[in-house]
């Protein structure tokens, strides 16, 4: 214990002693600053006023940036990474959603080039489609397919260019001239026609009539993923009776027949399919019940916990005569009010009691249910409706031309007449074609499909093999991939690849086999797909080819006239740009591509080779605005990346922040689901920038004449030991943080080490020994070392996320001669001296920061040079501190600087006087005595004000006379003149 030598003095004492020590402060003078080692660097610091904007597009033009991915690929490299580009799609304008995408992997490619990696990025556009074929085509002008083809092919070009332009601009790396892929290039187009006859052959691709979404607004089959669901559309619901005219045994025993009027009674909220009803559908493991209606003697039946629901439907209290199962409905009929056809009741497991009355209307044309229903049973499938919406002529006279959500529903309803109980609005989530936003319908039509019934098992086995970022989304595609029994791979529309098949005119088969393939395959790349409208059936289909197979001669044949789903275009992209057995390390895309193209890319690819075309998944999610509301133009919450870049018209409200900030706020986007921007969080970005920029502009001012990198650990003072331990902390923390794809975290790490032990910690108490210090002193070169390591490494762990600013900064640095790349980027990754990282130097200076962080929080706000410490010490706290100072009293020592005192005094022995004006203080910190355990160990704070006059150049208080700097800094500007 130590000896309590000191009794406590009061808080006047105190506050005696800080007033004394303001009073012996004397007012600067500049008088020597010509002799001081003043930061030095023209690295600029502004980012106002488009400064930054301008700064990037120079860098931008210098070789080094733009022929990076072209340098990487000739480099001599081991490893390859690759990065399979998702192709965005070719219909307008960039929006900040491309920039997540587009910055993400930019971010992903450029820290594995530093790594040492080869990279494999070959940008891509999705570029057929009905998108682009509604805003090509806005006329209202009949034009024919070649003209429609070549206005769309026109418009996906502009808007390439435009979008390239955008994604250069970014700092996307990539070969831009020679190495993108287009889906409507002939190569690509000939590669996935020859996918498509594989597996076609394999029997995975097949034509059949079937339910399908329809889109009437336009006019085409889509698939799952090409769905919205508005969860407020109304729909006019209907409660309708079906008369029993036939009784099963069971059912006979369980009503009694007798002449009585049995009706089952069905709910169903799309009236316009009851025309193409073709049977009931009930669960047999259900409870029904009969309940008759005493004042007429009929019965109705449902489910039995219906009966008090069809009570208020009807207006009268219903008696329940008998419950029975659904078993019992096994053979019994009922008839069709409208068709008068007598029709069957069916088991069906999609039966719930969830909504309805446990009785299911089937109309096997019009349901995914229905048509398993009726192929399980027999039934004849038909489409009451056309690819415009309207009644054809199987719905019968009094329906054809009526229309879907507009007149019919309401004449379905007036042809029922009493069949219908009641009417009803009914609100809920239903699908919308994602294009035109308008409601869909389930229509039966001849198709083409892959059968993901086939691939599903395979597919699920591969994903359990695939590393899918961030975890909580690994289920999403397991459940999105095992819920699809099928996927509609034809359009019918004329902007895309035609599916190449010819049919029989009479007998209507398909004809399509390997020599009708090749065929089209070497007209494809020679003419492009245009060829399909272009040339007749004879050119397409020549006789020669025909014979040789005995299927006639052209003239007997037509060309299909569907082209194939863009998702298919797109999910084939692999097989294109993609050689030999080569697996894409990564796909990274938006959430929504579960279900689009990761899974379209994953059934092809499983298809053709039974693996996944990718290693791992990373997902991001989409941009809203800062109250988390979706971006609409009409609203006025859009976020364009071009004017974040360049700024908009009134500079004040929407400046211009360069490049870097976009993708500052795109890295730090942590793979939510919603991703905020707006001007407040861009204008926190900048300012995080700005806040980096400036300490780094700091430090390279510190090493603006620094040359020895030869310094060994022993040679370095204890702080800047520690300073390199902090430092591989961080590097070991960033390099873990890119590998797991946590670009915020890195952000976060930075900003950290930065603000914290950077700037606050290690700069507060270098300055002294840089500024003062004899300029090539081992002292000074010892901060220099730590600071140019600092400088090193920050820059390069921030070069993937800034590439521009990093670039920038990497121009400043000191001229060393290991330093003769032209680019950041082709010097590595960052490399951590082993001997950095030692944690016995991080214990042995944790007592002493305990202890700084004592003294400052007794002297509050005032300035700790103009005070004098004494530290009383333990046996053990004082060995610790001989290490931070081997004499008794210094004011240079490394104790002293990190005390930011003017003088520090070590003592374990009490002493002999107590004097008059200090603050004597306790205090306990912890002093390590392994590498993991530590004790507490008391000393004592004596503070007092400086004693000695300001030094007028180094302004601490160490100078014998107030008219002549001190003897260090005599010495120095000696050395000087000498």
């Amino acid at each position: 214990m130590i000896a309590n030598v000191f009794s406590k003095l009061k808080p006047s004492r105190r506050q005696f002693i800080w007033v004394r020590a303001k009073s012996r402060k004397q007012e600067s003078s500049k008088k020597y600053s010509y002799t001081l080692n003043l930061p030095n660097t023209d690295f600029p610091l502004s980012l106002r006023d488009g400064e930054a904007n301008r700064r990037e597009v120079k860098i931008q033009k210098s070789s080094s940036f733009e022929k990076l991915y072209e340098w990487q690929q000739n480099q001599p490299r081991d490893k390859e990474y690759i990065l399979h580009d998702g192709p965005p799609y070719a219909n307008g304008k960039p929006h900040v959603g491309h920039a997540i995408n587009k910055i993400l992997k930019d971010i992903t490619n450029r820290y594995r080039l530093m790594r040492g990696y080869r990279i494999h990025y070959k940008p891509g556009w999705d570029c057929h489609g009905l998108p682009i074929e509604m805003k090509a085509v806005s006329s209202k002008a009949k034009l024919t397919p070649l003209q429609i083809r070549d206005k769309a092919k026109k418009f996906a070009r502009e808007a390439i260019t435009v979008q390239m332009e955008a994604f250069k601009r970014w700092g996307v790396m990539a070969d831009w001239d020679k190495e993108c892929y287009y889906t409507f290039d002939p190569q690509y187009e000939a590669k996935q026609i020859d996918v498509f006859y594989q597996m076609y052959e394999k029997g995975l691709i097949y034509q059949d009539f079937m339910p399908v979404y329809w889109s009437p607004s336009s006019g085409t089959a889509l698939a799952e993923s090409e769905l919205e669901y508005n969860p407020d559309h109304k729909s006019k619901s209907v409660y309708v009776t079906f008369p029993v005219t036939k009784s099963s045994e069971q059912l006979e025993n369980v009503i009694g027949w007798a002449g009585r009027d049995v009706y089952a009674v069905i709910w169903t909220t799309t009236p316009w399919t009851l025309p193409g009803n073709k049977a009931i559908c009930i669960g047999p493991e259900l409870r029904y019940v009969c309940a008759e209606d005493p004042d007429n003697s009929n019965i109705y039946i449902c489910e039995q916990s219906c009966v008090d629901k069809l009570s208020d439907l009807l207006g009268i209290s219903l008696r329940i005569l008998n419950d029975f199962p659904g078993s019992a409905f096994e053979g019994a009929k009922y008839t069709h009010p409208l068709t008068g056809e007598e029709l069957p009741f069916l088991f069906g497991k999609h039966v719930t009691v969830e909504k309805g009355t446990g009785l299911v209307h089937t109309a096997p044309g019009h349901g995914h249910d229905d048509f398993v229903i009726a192929i399980n049973n027999g039934l004849k499938v038909t489409s009451i409706v056309d690819e415009k919406g309207q009644y054809d002529w199987h719905a019968g006279k009094e329906l054809e031309g009526k229309t879907i959500g507009v007149d019919a529903e309401d004449k379905v309803i007036e042809l029922l007449g009493n069949h219908i109980i009641k009417v009803e609005d009914y609100v809920h989530k239903y699908p919308y074609d994602w294009r035109t936003k308008k409601p869909v319908i389930i229509r039966a039509s001849k198709q083409w499909f892959v059968s993901t019934n086939k691939l599903k098992n395979k597919a699920l086995e591969c994903l359990n093999e695939i590393n899918v970022h961030p975890k909580s989304s690994e289920n999403s595609m397991q459940s999105m991939l095992g819920s699809r029994p099928y996927w509609c791979i034809s359009r019918q529309r004329v902007w895309g690849l035609p599916i190449p098949v010819f049919y029989h005119k009479q007998t209507k088969q398909p004809l399509v086999n390997r020599a009708t393939i090749d065929h089209l395959k070497s007209l494809v790349l020679e003419h492009g797909s245009d060829c399909w409208w272009k040339l007749s059936e004879e050119e397409l289909l020549p006789t020669n080819v025909l014979t040789k197979m005995g299927l006639g001669k052209a003239s007997d044949y037509i060309k299909g006239e569907d082209i194939l789903d863009i998702w298919f275009d797109s999910g084939i992209s692999w097989a294109a740009v993609l050689s030999g057995e080569q697996k894409a390390d990564l796909y990274l895309e938006g959430l929504d591509q579960f279900g689009g193209w990761f899974q379209s890319s994953l059934l092809t690819s499983v298809a053709l080779t039974g693996s996944a075309p990718y290693k791992s998944l990373l997902v991001h999610g989409f941009a809203v605005d800062e109250e988390g509301k979706k971006m609409s133009k009409s609203v006025g919450n859009v976020i364009d990346p071009e004017i974040v870049i360049n700024g908009g018209k009134n500079k004040s409200k929407e400046p211009s922040y360069g490049a870097d900030v976009l993708r500052l706020w795109s890295a730090e986007c942590n793979l939510q689901s919603n991703v905020m921007i707006g001007p407040t969080i861009l204008e926190k970005c900048n300012e995080e920038i700005y806040k980096i920029r400036k300490v780094l502009r700091y430090l390279l001012g510190n090493v603006n004449d620094f040359n020895n990198l030869s310094l060994s650990m022993h040679q370095l003072w204890p702080q800047d030991r520690y300073m390199l331990h902090l430092l591989h902390q961080f590097g070991q923390q960033v390099s873990e943080h890119y590998d797991e794809y946590r670009y915020g975290k890195v952000m976060q790490t930075v900003e950290k080490f930065i603000n914290i032990e950077v700037s606050n910690f290690y700069c507060s108490i270098i300055k002294d020994r840089l500024y003062c210090s004899d300029k090539e002193s081992l002292r000074r070169q010892s901060s220099q070392f730590v600071q140019y390591h600092i400088i090193n490494v920050v820059t390069r762990a921030l070069a993937p996320i800034l590439p521009h600013f990093a670039e920038e900064l990497y121009q400043y640095y000191p001229n060393l001669e290991q330093h003769k790349d032209d680019s950041i980027f082709k010097g590595g990754w960052f490399d951590l001296d082993p001997n950095w990282y030692n944690k016995s130097s991080a214990n042995l200076i944790k007592p002493v920061l305990d202890i700084k962080d004592h003294l400052n929080s007794v002297i509050v706000s005032e300035n700790p040079v103009e005070f004098d410490v004494i530290i009383y010490a333990s046996n053990l706290l004082y060995e610790v501190l001989t290490n931070f100072q081997m004499e008794e009293t210094s004011c240079s020592s490394p104790l002293t600087e990190i005390m930011q005192t003017s003088y520090t005094v070590i003592t374990k022995k009490p002493l002999p006087i107590i004097p008059e004006d200090v603050s004597a203080e306790d205090g306990v910190c912890n002093v390590y005595v392994q590498e993991d355990i530590k004790q507490p160990e008391q000393y004592m704070l004596i503070i007092s004000a400086a004693t000695q006059n300001m030094c007028e150049r180094c302004r601490r208080y160490t100078s014998e006379s107030a008219k002549t700097p001190c003897e260090r800094c005599l010495n120095v500007m000696a050395g000087d003149w000498k």
